[in-house]
């Protein structure tokens, strides 16, 4: 009986130690499950942030390829189609841009680890960057993540006038307004009472004392800005080919709002010639300009540009009656001047009109000539006050072609409204003493930046040296 009742009694125990280790058993394996899951699950969303992060950078990688590939950019065998573009309620001046591209399926060898969604946010004016979401997902979509990424690309377009002189430079007089960003390589030179509105670079020495400086902390001592040359890059967009024209000899240009007379030296004229389709003009000799411009352009000269104030394409005239009689252009501007400057930066619907001007040498200002339109030392006055340059510049330096001969005491300004890159300061204007006191001649300026050329430029416009879009803000999106 006692031995029976040992075993008997020892049942209950194994019983109870049995569940006891079934318990922890099946723990154990809810345990090493959910861990499992939770690992799956951080792996998951690491490989969406990670194809994320791969849609970014295919995309960004369009955009090194093409500046403005976010306006209407489509490339099927890359994965990039237009899903969606933004209407004119959206944004006036995003009107027809792309917004959204279809999901892009993202491999590694023949596997596919996920896919990607792009949104675009284009640059404006006050937000001159440009938004850019991509959305990824794991293959099974378990799971998701988004990224948005802020980008600007550094252009010398940033600057109402960018010098890059490293001799002595000539000051910005005391009556100067700079009224946007400006930037040199070499010394801040500017003489007492002259008024900077915008931000101030230099690289050199800062010898503007007494200089008035409206935006809070400038100026800023920076690294210099590289310069590149007129290279391949930028005159491949002017070949047949590449749907630009390349003319052989001196050539004179009227801009004719949405068409544009030719002429050639020795040849006859051309009328409502269409712009060119991938908006450049390469010339390989001097070129002579004036008119209104409807549309986008950019005009690359082997040597100078002259700005004119009339029609340089009239056959030769030999008097100063006949060139008087000619029609008054007041030199290069744009049809559309609806254009946010610095006391007006909010505008509706800007002007999507834009001129690029690059010469190998320098550009000038036409004021004498024997014969219109020739530059040359004749008696012909071809000067006009207030003369007019809308437009983004490049060249060795902005000068007039005989400040000395204008003996007048105020010809005025040169107005410009644009953008400025000179290699060297030059002067256009100058004031010579006399035994009969100053005697002025040339021009002062008057110097407004356009500020939608913080985010845009002319047409296959020169860029700086390792020009790139640089990454300004990254953050994750709560897709919750």
């Amino acid at each position: 009986m006692f031995d029976g009742n040992i075993k008997g009694s020892s049942l209950p125990i194994v019983l109870v130690l049995l569940a006891i280790m079934l318990i922890l058993v099946i723990t154990l394996v809810s345990v090493v499950d959910f861990d499992t899951k939770t690992a799956e699950n951080i792996i998951d969303h690491e490989i969406a942030l990670d194809v994320a992060e791969a849609g970014f950078n295919k995309y960004l990688y369009m955009l090194n390829n093409n500046t403005y590939f976010y306006k209407d950019g489509e490339n099927e065998e890359e994965g990039f189609i237009i899903k969606e573009r933004y209407s004119g309620a959206d944004n006036p001046e995003w009107n027809g841009y792309v917004k959204t591209y279809e999901p892009v399926v993202y491999k590694s060898g023949n596997r596919i680890l996920g896919y990607f969604e792009i949104t675009i946010t284009p640059p404006a004016i006050g937000t001159p960057v440009l938004g850019i979401q991509s959305t990824g997902w794991t293959a099974d979509r378990k799971a998701k993540r988004t990224i948005y990424v802020e980008v600007h690309k550094r252009t010398f377009t940033d600057y109402l006038l960018f010098e890059n002189s490293k001799n002595e430079s000539v000051p910005f007089s005391s009556q100067s307004k700079i009224k946007g960003p400006y930037f040199t390589n070499g010394d801040l030179h500017a003489l007492s009472g002259a008024e900077f509105f915008d931000t101030v670079g230099y690289a050199g020495r800062n010898r503007a004392t007494g200089a008035i400086f409206r935006k809070e902390g400038q100026p800023v001592k920076m690294n210099p800005l590289g310069l590149p040359t007129i290279n391949e890059n930028l005159t491949k967009w002017a070949r047949a080919e590449n749907g630009g024209y390349t003319f052989n000899k001196d050539t004179y240009i009227l801009l004719n709002e949405n068409k544009m007379n030719i002429r050639l030296k020795d040849e006859t004229r051309q009328t409502n010639v269409p712009y060119p389709e991938s908006g450049v003009i390469y010339v390989k000799g001097d070129v002579y300009i004036s008119g209104v411009l409807d549309g986008r352009l950019t005009i690359i000269s082997e040597k100078n540009i002259y700005i004119c104030a009339k029609d340089p394409t009239v056959e030769e005239v030999s008097t100063q009656k006949q060139y008087d009689q000619l029609y008054n252009y007041r030199g290069v501007t744009y049809k559309n001047q609806n254009i946010p400057v610095y006391n007006n930066m909010n505008v509706i619907n800007p002007s999507d009109d834009m001129l690029g001007l690059v010469a190998k040498e320098n550009i000038i200002i036409h004021n004498r000539t024997n014969k219109w339109p020739q530059a040359s030392k004749g008696s012909i006055n071809t000067t006009v006050k207030d003369i007019q340059i809308q437009g983004a510049l490049y060249c060795n330096s902005v000068t007039v072609q005989d400040f000395d001969y204008i003996t007048n005491t105020d010809y005025g300004q040169i107005k410009y409204l644009g953008s400025r890159v000179v290699k060297e300061d030059s002067a256009t204007g100058i004031v010579t003493q006399t035994i009969w006191g100053p005697k002025y001649g040339g021009y002062s300026s008057d110097n407004i930046y356009d500020y939608r050329m913080q985010y845009e430029a002319p047409p296959h416009f020169v860029e700086p040296v390792n020009a790139g879009w640089e990454v300004v803000t990254w953050k994750e999106i709560n897709n919750n």
